[in-house]
C-alpha cells in the first residue's frame, strides 16, 4: 500500500513539475489586450417584447395583461397616477405617507392581520409611491391568486389611517432623517435638489417631506389625499404571470369591480424649474465625515421630451453606472 501511494505522489509531482515549466510559456504567449480601439461590434440581438392585452373594467379601471407561462407566479401592479408631485403646498410628503400607511390597516385587518394573511398565502405585497405615481404591488403563486386579489384591494381601496400606526412610521422618518444627517451619501441628494430646484419648487423637497411636514401629518389629510387621487380613472392594473384574460378578468372585476368611477382626477402640471445659469459651488461641511460626495449638474429635461431614452443610454455610459467611463476612469486608471 505504501508503494502504490509513493508512486502516485511521485506522479503527481512530476505533473506539477511539468505543469509549472508550461505556465510562464503560456502566460508570455498570451497579447496584451488591444485598448487603442474599442472592440468591434457584434450583431444586434434581436428584441422581441411580448404582447400587451389590454381590457377595461365596468368601472373605467384599465388592464394591462402580460402573459408568461413559465412558472406558476404572477404579479399585478396596481398604478395609481398620484405621486409626491401632486403634493398640496404645505403637505409635501403627504402621497408618499399615504402609500406608506395603505398596508397598515385596511378593510376590517390590522397592519398584522394583514401580514400574517399575506404571509399564509405565500405571497408579497408592498406599496410605495414615486413623485410621478403610487402603487400597490403583489406577487402570489398562481393557486392563491383568487384568495390574495381581495386583500389587495382591500390595502389600495379601503385603508383606514389608524392614528397609532401613523404616530409609528411618523417617529420611523423623522428618526432616518436625523440619522442621515451623519452620512455624506445621505445628505448630497437632498442638498443637490435643493440647489438645483429651490426651496420652493416641489422636486427641492424630497419625496418623503420636511420634519416640518412629516410631524403635522393628520390621518384625516391621508384619507383626503387617497379620496382625491386614488380613483380608477386615475389607475391602471398591470397584469404579468401565469394567467390569461379570460381567467383573471372575473377575478379582477370581482375584487376592483366596487370601486367607485368618480369625478375625473384633476392634477396639477408641476411648474418649470428655473434653470441655473451661472456656475456656482456649494459646500456642506460635514468635517468628521471619511468620503467626500461631489454632484455637479442642472435642470434636466421633462420627462415626455422625445430624446429622454437616448439620454439615459447617454447618461448610463458616460456614469450612470458601476462600469460607467466616469467611474472606470476614477477607480481603475486613479484608484
Amino acid at each position: 500500500m505504501r508503494t502504490r501511494l509513493t508512486r502516485s505522489v511521485a506522479v503527481a509531482s512530476a505533473v506539477l513539475v511539468a505543469l509549472a515549466a508550461v505556465w510562464p510559456i503560456r502566460l508570455g504567449a498570451q497579447q496584451k489586450p488591444d485598448r487603442s480601439k474599442p472592440p468591434a461590434l457584434g450583431p444586434v440581438n434581436r428584441l422581441t417584447l411580448p404582447q400587451i392585452q389590454k381590457r377595461t373594467l365596468a368601472n373605467g379601471l384599465a388592464v394591462w395583461l402580460v402573459e408568461s407561462h413559465e412558472v406558476p407566479l404572477v404579479q399585478v401592479n396596481l398604478l395609481v397616477q398620484a405621486g409626491s408631485s401632486d403634493d398640496p403646498a404645505g403637505q409635501f410628503g403627504v402621497a408618499s405617507m399615504t402609500a406608506a400607511m395603505l398596508d397598515e390597516g385596511a378593510g376590517t385587518r390590522s397592519s398584522l392581520e394583514i401580514a400574517d394573511a399575506v404571509e399564509f398565502l405565500g405571497a408579497n405585497l408592498s406599496t410605495n409611491a414615486s413623485f410621478d405615481a403610487s402603487a400597490v404591488r403583489l406577487n402570489v403563486p398562481v393557486r392563491q391568486l383568487a384568495q390574495a386579489l381581495p386583500l389587495m384591494a382591500d390595502v389600495a381601496l379601503r385603508p383606514t389611517f389608524p392614528a397609532s400606526e401613523l404616530d409609528r412610521l411618523r417617529q420611523e422618518r423623522l428618526t432616518a432623517i436625523i440619522q442621515a444627517r451623519d452620512d455624506p451619501a445621505a445628505v448630497i441628494g437632498p442638498a443637490f435638489a435643493r440647489v438645483v430646484f429651490g426651496t420652493s419648487h416641489r422636486y427641492g423637497t424630497g419625496a418623503v417631506g420636511t420634519s416640518a411636514t412629516i410631524k403635522a401629518f393628520t390621518p384625516a389629510q391621508l384619507k383626503a389625499f387617497h379620496a382625491a387621487m386614488y380613483r380608477p380613472g386615475n389607475a391602471t392594473l398591470i397584469v404579468a404571470g401565469d394567467v390569461t384574460m379570460a381567467t383573471i378578468m372575473p377575478l379582477l372585476e370581482k375584487a376592483f369591480g366596487a370601486w367607485a368611477a368618480e369625478a375625473p382626477v384633476s392634477r396639477t402640471a408641476v411648474p418649470a424649474a428655473t434653470q441655473l445659469t451661472a456656475r456656482r459651488i456649494t459646500l456642506v461641511d460635514m468635517p468628521k465625515a471619511e468620503q467626500s460626495q461631489v454632484r455637479i449638474g442642472w435642470v434636466g429635461v421633462a420627462r415626455n421630451t422625445p430624446d429622454y431614452f437616448a439620454l439615459e443610454v447617454l447618461n448610463t455610459i458616460l456614469g450612470g453606472s458601476f462600469t460607467s467611463r466616469l467611474n472606470q476612469n476614477l477607480r481603475e486608471e486613479h484608484g
